[in-house]
């Protein structure tokens, strides 16, 4: 949860004792918390002692699935790793209750699925991955450096009428990025170019707008920093700029030994 001029706060509800599973293709979790149907997801998340968020998201796309929804595959195995976006492009209303107060919400949503028989460190050296929308368009994209060097991108655009997925992504600060000493430490433009930069997403990836930043945390043999920011941009497409929000995170792995700070 994030207000203006404030530090990011974190709501968290235990679902130990909950049922999650699918009911047909759809995303069910307990008997009212979460609900999916063909158009809606529809929510009532309480938080004991606080109050509670309740809303719905109203799908406007179906879900995206880009090379057939394979992220990575390992060579000479049948390991491979997955990322399928399921509500690629939706709108949210809600209503917040949270400690006496009530804060009504309204805006754009999304959300994607990995899974996969190779875990993250164990293929990913570095992570970039955003998300932008307006009421008429989204852009996702993804560049992942693998351990061995090799360069993963995924990006689409979708609108209500379709997508367009593209194959060669430019992201031109990722070698600053990639090379930094400290990730805190960065604050840049960022350029999206992708569809032979027919389309050109530029924001802004900045320790202003942090969501979240947990750097050089040890997890058995790895180190991990991850940091996620909220973000606004701009699409160029044509003669006429659109105005973007939306989130973007950055991923870095490193052997335990290198730390945070190292290449």
């Amino acid at each position: 949860m994030l207000f203006p001029g404030q530090e990011p706060s974190y709501l968290r509800l235990n679902l130990d004792e909950t049922a999650i599973g699918h009911e047909q293709h759809y995303l069910k979790i307990g008997d009212e918390l979460i609900s999916e149907n063909a158009q809606t997801i529809s929510f009532d998340i309480p938080f004991p002692g606080r109050g509670h968020f309740r809303g719905e998201l109203y799908k406007l796309a179906p879900p995206l699935l880009v090379r057939k929804g394979i992220l990575y595959q390992e060579k000479g195995s049948d390991r491979s790793n997955h990322w399928v976006v399921e509500v690629p492009y939706a709108t949210l209303t809600g209503i917040l209750h949270l400690d006496g107060l009530v804060h009504r919400l309204n805006g754009m949503a999304y959300y994607d699925h990995q899974w996969g028989s190779v875990l993250i460190q164990e293929y990913v050296s570095d992570w970039v991955w955003g998300h932008l929308s307006n009421e008429h368009v989204a852009v996702v994209f993804f560049q992942i450096l693998t351990q061995n060097g090799q360069l993963i991108n995924r990006v689409a655009m979708v609108t209500k009428e379709g997508f367009f997925a593209g194959t060669a992504l430019m992201l031109d600060y990722l070698d600053s990025l990639f090379s930094i000493k400290q990730p805190k430490e960065f604050s840049d433009l960022v350029s999206v170019s992708f569809l032979g930069q027919q389309f050109r997403v530029a924001f802004e990836l900045s320790p202003t707008n942090l969501m979240r930043s947990r750097l050089g945390e040890v997890h058995s043999q790895t180190s991990v920093s991850y940091i996620r920011w909220s973000t606004t941009g701009t699409l160029q497409s044509g003669c006429k700029p659109q105005p973007l929000r939306g989130i973007s995170e950055y991923i870095r792995i490193r052997p335990a030994m290198y730390g945070s700070a190292s290449k």
